[in-house]
């Protein structure tokens, strides 16, 4: 049987500071209250909003020096996760169980 894996998101919102979860909202184009709901799994991301999100936490990473983690657009899409483009671009990071 295999692991489940951790929520990226909900492991970000933990890692990040109120003003980082602010950031990533204002950089994604979507509020702090919608990233919670996306973590809390009561919210699905489009594939549009799961780029967005994959580009912020990207650009976030760096600025924290790699203490907040990137989360990658096959964490929150199950249409990303399963694209066959997605999967060639991030080879095992596209590796992710959304059920």
């Amino acid at each position: 049987m295999s692991e489940k894996k951790p929520n990226a998101i909900k492991a970000w919102m933990t890692a990040a500071t109120v003003e980082e979860q602010d950031t990533l909202a204002k950089l994604a184009g979507t509020t702090r209250a919608m990233l919670y709901q996306y973590a809390g799994g009561f919210r699905k991301t489009s594939s549009d909003k799961a780029v967005r999100l994959e580009s912020a936490t990207k650009q976030m990473a760096r600025g924290s020096k790699g203490r907040l983690p990137v989360i990658y657009r096959t964490d929150l899409s199950s249409a990303c996760s399963q694209c066959e483009f997605a999967r060639k671009c991030l080879g095992t990071k596209a590796e992710f169980d959304l059920t």
